[in-house]
């Protein structure tokens, strides 16, 4: 069996991936930097006050 894979599918494969890994990074993001920097302003905050 022969399947013409044209050059458009390239493209949507490459954005795919692309989507799949920024996916990834804003899960990561929003799992541990969000978290991280709001303690460690809060922590700034605190030390400064005293």
């Amino acid at each position: 069996m022969f399947l013409y894979l044209g050059p458009g599918l390239g493209g949507g494969v490459l954005a795919v991936i692309t989507g799949i890994f920024l996916t990834f990074v804003a899960f990561l993001a929003a799992i541990f930097w969000i978290p991280l920097k709001r303690f460690f302003g809060f922590m700034k905050s605190k030390f400064h006050k005293e």
